[in-house]
């Protein structure tokens, strides 16, 4: 292989290792640039290996990931897992949750209870059941599970200023 190749070959490397550690975060590349103080289309071409990497560059995301240098470019680097990032609900869909699951009302009369269309509703439960990690289950357990869980991680707590 030539110098060039081995350049090419490293850089795609460095690039790959960067994305892996950025999906590891769920972060987009436009997230990790804003972390970084470089451009989203900075990050791509670091990412896609199109671009030789200034120093600069590299201490700027590995900053931005958290991560020195050194462990992003040893030989002993591990690909990280993707870390669940447990985030909490709006006031709005805890509104809807907790009103949705206590009265087990259809999704017309709980809207009418909140004061929004049934579109709104189904809108806000189902991105709180995914939120939650429950839109797997059957939709007679989903309720439930997400108000337990809600519940649980206290993101009703934030509602009783909203409801009032």
């Amino acid at each position: 292989m030539s110098t060039a190749e081995d350049r090419e070959e490293l850089l795609a490397d460095v690039g790959d290792r960067i994305r892996a550690e950025r999906h590891a975060r769920g972060w987009t590349q436009a997230q990790l640039g804003t972390r970084c103080g470089l451009s989203a289309k900075v990050v791509a071409h670091v990412e896609n290996g199109q671009t030789s990497l200034p120093l600069y560059y590299l201490a700027e995301l590995c900053c931005g990931l958290g991560v020195t240098m050194s462990a992003l470019l040893s030989d002993a680097w591990v690909m990280p897992t993707r870390q669940r990032e447990e985030r909490a609900l709006t006031p709005r869909q805890a509104h809807i949750l907790r009103v949705a699951a206590s009265t087990g009302l259809p999704l017309s009369q709980v809207a009418a209870r909140v004061g929004t269309t049934r579109q709104v509703v189904a809108a806000r439960l189902s991105e709180s059941y995914r939120l939650l990690g429950v839109s797997h289950l059957p939709q007679d357990e989903r309720r439930a599970a997400a108000a337990r869980i809600a519940e649980e991680r206290g993101l009703f707590d934030a509602i009783e200023s909203y409801a009032a």
